[in-house]
């Protein structure tokens, strides 16, 4: 079985990472590795869930609104084009600090620029 990184991605209270899982029949899924932090009892629970796709995945955490201000610290190249053209449609200015905005814009930059095999986790 092989496990690649898709996605690594995290916010204040929550983060994970995506692997590409391809069995030795050939089929592919993906496994998200994740936690979630509750600040009001200091508690981390972590999970594990199963997609059978990329876009299942996406559907997943684009159900946050706000998903483009999470900080992103490696995209597969495979994805690149595809997070581009959903970062393009995206509305920054639903936080009112430009210097927000702008780190957080230079953060999805920096990912999907970097080299493929920058970030292997």
């Amino acid at each position: 079985m092989g496990r690649e990184l898709y996605i690594d991605i995290s916010s204040e209270n929550s983060g994970g990472s995506l692997y590409r899982i391809t069995e030795e029949t050939g089929i592919v899924s993906f496994l998200y590795e994740h936690s979630t932090y509750d600040d009001q009892r200091d508690e981390v629970k972590a999970f594990k869930t199963v997609y059978p796709d990329f876009a299942a995945f996406w559907k997943k955490l684009t159900t946050d609104p706000e998903w483009y201000y999470q900080h992103p610290l490696f995209v597969h190249p495979e994805q690149r084009d595809f997070i581009r053209r959903q970062l393009d449609r995206v509305n920054w200015s639903v936080h009112p600090d430009r210097k927000w905005q702008e780190s957080h814009q230079r953060q999805w930059k920096k990912v999907l620029t970097d080299p493929g095999n920058y970030y292997q986790g």
